[in-house]
């Protein structure tokens, strides 16, 4: 898996309007020399295009052609050569396959090293190491920049919760590495290298927030400390906490409305007036591929909104041959913007208004470096401003626009890489705390020095800027020169990224396993429609699979595909394999295991409490989930699963919009579905039986956040007797109610899940659905009053949700779902 780098050298340069208008190259033309193909010509020629293309411009006898050649820079801006090289000639026709493998000698050569063994790409010897800098006119970048940083947080944050939720499931985006934004047409467009990582955000913040969650909602999600600070150094662990704070705070001011119209001296703020238009909006979700991309990137209607990217082609899709789903695929986050920009059909020149840039938490790799500045410079898109000081070669980011952006893969584009290697140098950031030293560069906006690339960051994100936010009370304040700390010097330097080298003794792997390598794997794990998974058949699963990583040196990767696990989960599998020997191990969502048939007596620890997925949900399965329903007739939850049922039974239910959230469900029902899916009852056919969705993702959340603690504390505390209570004062607000789920917001969201048009109700409404008589019975402190359908009350304790019954001056808990043992003729329907 590649890693994420970004470098800083751009972010002190941006192109655009309002920008250093010298970094701007025009097309040229550069005329071959007279007479053929002299000494002189054939090597320029051979470092710009190599001999593969000497080869065919000698076999075409074309060597007195002009060619056009597109510059990135002008001289002056620094780099390894004088700045004065005329542009060298280049082919004019390349196919992708010949300007990937130019690229590809182009940059293992030197000057350029591996380091991390490839983990962290190539870069050269020296760096470019950026300063805290001044971003007066680039106020816009900064803003795109910062909120794209918080919501990288908030999508660990809420990987973090996805995966303490369901232990057994690694989280397939927790490999993500970025998010990208683009401010465009008044209207930002958020982008992640994962789709998954947009799915589980969404998916979490409305767990929280319902239906549709806004931008600011979805920012309170953030990722804990420990997991956010893991395996970082100490100061980078500080580094990386002030610098959240201070975006937090920066962001608290522009939705406070007192940050972005120039206030307090600082330049009118694009980024942050589009966060501003409509705070209270949902966020969409978009796929790159969907019909009506086009009417969001332009129309006036969605100025201000805030559209969250997913690319629909990287999605796992399901292999007919095995009847197993692919492994998700992503793209450097950027190139999804780009793509937006094509699969929407935006002019430059027609469709673009205002302020055009994409930036993000890390500045871009060097091939997407390239590709932004060919849509700036090639596709006419001027006024697009992004991030110069480029960061690492990635070969896995030139292969993905090879693929995806094949358009741009040609003689301009190899220029734009073969001008990066051989003319300038990556970029590192500083610490947020550390003052340029005297002596130092003013190169792209910012003090600049070389420094080895021993030295260079670890973490790479872009250039800090060397203003703050402060609060005083509720009133921001805005801080354009905050404190630093001492100016940087070599020989006190923390050492970052460690020593480049032109090679890695990382022995090379053997990504083959043959057909059945892979359907044993499978079977052993997963099992078959005849014979269910056992502890046997995985530890000699788990036996070749250390075999294949160990001897034949086959990824994680591939292991995992095989068998449909994480590769991260496979290794944790693994380790302890290595470390421990085999274990007993019993998953918790197979769906190779059969119903089982559950003995009565479950104590603390029994292994017939374990969760598992299941059979069909039967009619004793549905009378179970009808007689609770039943018993909370008058919820406004329970009465809009009423309307449902009528709109299915009258043929007018459209699943995609009509959901309930599974969370704000009673807690009654949620012990039941806990009870259900315990004896074997599938979870997603009891989704589909209360329209909380399809697969039941979220009905399996809310089991396992909620259903599964009341169901523990139900059959742990047993029949308890409380007595000595007083019926309390009967009054109005004496009785805990739910609160009515709203209606009349819209908000248009396009997942991997849901590919429809939903809404979620604007806050603070509330429904007279199911408001009814109150019925005459005693209340009591801590304690709901209930009424079954036979007009018997019982009591639901608040603080446990525990049911109980008022009998002979006392409260007594019972253990049935329903407070009366009654049978119910043909259903609750």
């Amino acid at each position: 898996m590649w890693r994420r780098q970004v470098d800083s050298s751009v972010h002190g340069g941006h192109s655009g309007p309002g920008r250093r208008t010298d970094q701007s190259a025009r097309p040229g033309r550069t005329p071959s020399p007279t007479g053929g193909l002299n000494a002189a010509y054939v090597q320029a020629l051979q470092g710009s295009a190599g001999n593969t293309a000497v080869g065919h411009m000698l076999a075409a006898g074309s060597a007195q052609g002009s060619f056009p050649v597109q510059r990135m820079y002008h001289g002056g801006h620094g780099g390894q050569g004088s700045g004065g090289y005329a542009p060298a000639p280049a082919p004019q026709q390349m196919t992708p396959a010949q300007v990937t493998g130019q690229i590809s000698a182009l940059v293992n050569a030197p000057p350029m090293l591996n380091y991390g063994a490839l983990r962290q790409g190539r870069a050269h010897e020296q760096f470019w190491m950026r300063f805290p800098r001044d971003m007066a006119g680039q106020e816009a970048e900064q803003t795109l920049s910062e909120t794209s940083t918080l919501l990288f947080d908030s999508m660990k944050g809420a990987q973090e919760r996805a995966r303490a939720a369901e232990p057994d499931q690694a989280a397939e985006d927790s490999d993500n590495r970025e998010v990208q934004g683009m401010l465009i047409n008044d209207r930002l467009v958020f982008a992640t290298n994962f789709n998954s990582s947009i799915d589980t955000l969404v998916d979490e913040g409305e767990q929280e927030f319902g239906e549709g969650p806004t931008l600011q909602e979805l920012l309170t999600i953030q990722q804990s400390d420990a997991g956010r600070t893991q395996n970082l150094r100490p100061h980078e662990a500080e580094n990386l906490r002030d610098k959240l704070e201070s975006y937090r705070r920066k962001n608290r001011a522009i939705a406070m409305k007192q940050r972005g119209a120039g206030e307090q001296g600082r330049g009118y703020d694009a980024t942050a007036m589009a966060l501003r238009r409509k705070l209270k909006a949902p966020v969409i979700v978009a796929n790159v591929e969907d019909g009506d991309l086009r009417e969001m990137l332009t129309s006036k209607d969605f100025a201000g909104r805030v559209i969250l990217l997913r690319f629909g082609a990287l999605d796992p899709r399901k292999n007919k041959q095995t009847g197993r789903k692919t492994r998700e695929k992503s793209v450097h986050a950027e190139q999804k913007l780009l793509l937006a920009l094509g699969y929407a059909g935006i002019s430059p020149h027609q469709d673009v208004s205002g302020p055009l840039a994409i930036m993000g938490k890390y500045r871009p790799c060097m091939g997407c470096a390239a590709a932004l500045k060919y849509y700036q410079e090639r596709m006419g898109f001027r006024g697009l401003s992004f991030d110069e000081n480029y960061g690492h070669y990635f070969q896995t980011s030139v292969n993905n626009l090879a693929e995806h952006h094949r358009h741009i893969m040609d003689a301009h584009y190899l220029e734009y890489i073969r001008q990066m290697v051989r003319e300038d140098v990556t970029s590192t950031p500083a610490l947020r705390h550390e003052a340029a030293p005297a002596g130092s560069e003013f190169r792209r906006g910012g003090p600049t020095i070389r420094v080895p690339g021993r030295y260079a960051s670890r973490q790479a994100d872009v250039t800090p800027p060397a203003s703050d936010a402060e609060f005083e009370g509720d009133e921001y304040v805005r801080n354009p020169r905050r404190k630093m700390g001492q100016a940087y010097e070599l020989e006190t330097a923390h050492l970052g990224i460690g020593r480049g080298s032109q090679s890695h003794p990382v022995g090379r792997r053997l990504d083959e396993l043959t057909e059945n390598q892979a359907a044993e794997l499978h079977e052993l794990w997963n099992g078959s429609a005849a014979h269910p998974p056992t502890n046997e058949s995985r530890q000699r699963a788990l036996e070749l699979a250390y075999h294949y990583s160990r001897k034949r040196r086959i990824t994680l990767s591939i292991l995992g595909a095989a068998i449909g696990l994480h590769e991260k989960r496979l290794g944790t599998y693994l380790t302890k394999y290595a470390n421990e020997g085999h274990w007993e191990h019993m998953p918790s969502r197979s769906n190779k295991l059969p119903s089982q048939p559950r003995e009565r007596d479950r104590h603390r620890g029994d292994p017939s409490k374990q969760f598992t997925k299941g059979g069909q949900l039967d009619d004793r399965g549905r009378r179970a989930i009808d007689e609770t329903l039943a018993g909370l007739r008058g919820d406004p939850w329970v009465a809009e699963w009423e309307r449902f049922r009528g709109y299915e039974e009258s043929g007018r239910l459209d699943r995609a919009s009509h959901t309930l959230n599974p969370t704000k469900a009673p807690s009654e029902l949620l012990l039941t579905l806990a009870r259900l899916r315990r004896d074997g009852y599938d979870v997603p056919q009891m989704s589909r039986y209360l329209y909380t969705g399809d697969n039941g993702d979220n009905l399996r959340k809310a089991i396992s956040r909620k259903g599964k603690s009341l169901l523990e504390q139900s059959e742990s505390a047993g029949d308890t007797a409380m007595g000595g209570m007083a019926p309390a004062a009967s009054s109005a607000g004496s009785s805990r109610r739910r609160a009515a789920p709203p209606s009349g917001r819209q908000s248009t969201t396009h997942s991997r899940r849901r590919q429809s048009v939903s809404s979620r109700p604007e806050r603070g409404e509330s429904s007279a659905m199911g408001a009814g008589r109150q019925p005459r019975h005693p209340e009591f402190e801590g304690f709901e009053l209930r009424i079954d359908p036979n007009g018997q009350p019982y009591y639901i304790e608040e603080e446990t949700g525990g049911i109980y019954v008022y009998l002979d001056g006392r409260m007594v808990r019972v253990r049935q779902a329903s407070p009366v043992d009654t049978e119910m003729s043909g259903g609750y329907r």
